[in-house]
């Protein structure tokens, strides 16, 4: 693999670290939430395709996108949602 798709584990564990504020190497292995291999992979592969891939870590919901945009935000537990909240 080659290019950006290289970094994107990195970039996907740099991206918590900073939301929680965290260093890097606090945070549990990114292996124990997801294949890294397979979403080096997924993300490697045909860039004519919009792939997203969601998945939680570390207490934060993370989603990548195959242009290796990756958004994160904290998971919010069924008691800390309003009660019109749509399940």
């Amino acid at each position: 693999m080659s290019g950006v798709y290289d970094e994107i584990c990195v970039t996907v564990s740099e991206t918590v670290s900073d939301a929680l504020d965290e260093p890097v190497d606090a945070l549990p292995p990114l292996s124990d939430a997801i294949d890294t291999d397979g979403l080096d992979a997924v993300m490697a592969d045909d860039g004519d395709q919009d792939v997203t891939i969601t998945f939680s870590y570390a207490e934060m919901f993370v989603c990548v996108r195959s242009d290796s945009t990756v958004y994160v935000r904290p998971q919010r537990s069924f008691e800390e949602r309003s009660p019109d909240t749509r399940i």
